[in-house]
């Protein structure tokens, strides 16, 4: 494991390219789902397609493919790096400069506060969240049993006053202004004269100094938030949500929250050091093996999983063309979220459980059947000229369903199949006849199986 770990670390990024004049952000979707089909980078793209549902800026409000190809690639290549300049690089992002708001935020002026919608945001979702954490990610309590606020409304009005100076970067041939035009060709760039030079309060008591410039005091800022010691159980938990499980126990969250911490050198924040914490946590490596997985492991697939995963289980090839459209009908178009909050809140309980099940927010009566058409249409049918599966490799094996059910199990559910579900899928194969449909129906079954639609 820990050398398949190293050789995707290696592993160049599967980038997206600059869009053509006249292309729209269907090009950029079409290249997410290629690149996660093809791309020898998986665990890159998992990573970094997970923090960028934890740090959302969507298209629903910049509906322009050349930022969303700077912003995905941004997430690409910080995916192993240091979360200090994942935050500093998203920070500065003219994507999320426009999408929050900080993009030409400009002092007190004329009885006019700075806006206060990225200092909010940053906080609450990006690094610490609403309430003071353990080191394993449980809640502290106060001596009456009360959650402890992690900052106030004078931290954010610090935070907003901090954030203020900066405008998207000049065109080119353009001379740089405040308040440059709308243009996402790199970082937000500052201007001393419009940033509050004021003392400022931070988060646990901390006051920058009054005189400091607009980019000495959003350094100051940043390391700020991420010294605090709620972003190593913050962004770990999710992150283990995203990979691994839903319901990681407390001493599962705490042993990658101390990697965050310290990666064994005295670094924080090693982002490569986290995931391979989080990837081989034998809690994580339970699921290896059927008899030591508990019922509460794995999580619900999030629709783009879903059918990447499919596809790839039955040797698809396709150019991206409409997977947008499907993951849409499942509630989940990549770069569209709806809101930051993302596609699904982190902490869902799924209803009438203890248990939390982020992706199951958006997993209903509609989307459900949206995903069984899917596989039905793949098996099937066909979705398009240009998205092909071809499972001619299994007829051989129809001949006995046993076999048929141990290989296709092989490729969807990592060869984890029950006696009782091996036992059903064996008896109602045996009774079709022709080897071709048998082998199709093997797929379907197991394909639209709530064993294969959970990944653990």
């Amino acid at each position: 494991m820990q050398a398949f770990l190293n050789e995707q670390f290696a592993m160049p990024s599967s980038t997206y390219p600059a869009p053509g004049a006249n292309d729209d952000m269907s090009v950029v979707q079409k290249r997410f789902f290629t690149n996660a089909l093809t791309g020898q980078d998986q665990l890159r793209q998992r990573v970094a397609w997970g923090l960028s549902q934890i740090m959302v800026a969507s298209a629903v409000k910049i509906n322009n493919p050349s930022a969303f190809v700077l912003w995905q690639n941004m997430f690409q290549n910080d995916a192993f790096g240091n979360f200090s300049t994942l935050l500093t690089d998203v920070t500065l992002s003219p994507v999320m400069g426009h999408y929050l708001d900080m993009v030409n935020n400009d002092k007190p002026s004329n009885g006019v506060d700075p806006n206060e919608n990225y200092a909010r945001e940053v906080l609450q979702l990006f690094s610490i969240g609403l309430e003071e954490l353990n080191p394993d990610g449980t809640k502290q309590l106060d001596s009456s049993g009360n959650s402890i606020p992690t900052y106030d409304q004078t931290a954010i009005l610090g935070f907003a006053h901090t954030f203020t100076g900066w405008t998207y970067p000049t065109k080119p041939g353009a001379t740089a202004r405040f308040n440059n035009p709308e243009y996402y060709g790199g970082p937000m760039i500052p201007f001393d004269a419009h940033h509050d030079t004021g003392a400022k309060i931070l988060l646990n008591g901390v006051t920058l100094p009054a005189g400091g410039t607009t980019q000495a005091d959003l350094t100051a800022a940043l390391q700020n938030i991420f010294n605090h010691p709620n972003v190593g159980p913050f962004i770990s938990r999710q992150l283990i949500e995203r990979l691994v499980s839903s319901n990681p126990s407390p001493d599962y969250v705490g042993r990658v929250a101390a990697v965050f911490a310290d990666n064994g050198s005295g670094v924080r924040g090693e982002l490569k050091a986290v995931v391979t914490a989080i990837l081989l946590d034998p809690e994580a490596r339970r699921g290896d093996d059927p008899a030591q997985a508990q019922p509460s492991d794995g999580h619900l697939k999030e629709p783009v999983l879903f059918i990447t995963n499919l596809l790839r289980a039955m040797n698809g090839t396709s150019d991206g063309s409409n997977l947008a459209d499907v993951a849409s009908d499942m509630k989940q178009p990549p770069f569209f979220s709806p809101t930051v909050f993302n596609f699904y809140h982190p902490d869902h309980v799924i209803a009438g459980t203890p248990l939390f099940g982020p992706e199951f927010e958006i997993f209903n009566t509609s989307t459900t059947i949206s995903r069984i058409n899917f596989v039905n249409t793949l098996v099937y049918g066909q979705l398009n000229n240009n998205t092909t599966v071809d499972i001619s490799g299994y007829v051989p094996l129809a001949a006995t369903p046993d076999q048929l059910v141990t290989a296709v199990a092989a490729v969807t559910l990592h060869g984890q199949v029950s006696s009782d579900m091996r036992n059903t899928l064996v008896t109602t194969l045996s009774g079709i006849t022709d080897n071709t449909r048998r082998t199709k129906a093997a797929f379907y079954l197991i394909g639209s199986s709530s064993q294969f639609q959970v990944e653990h």
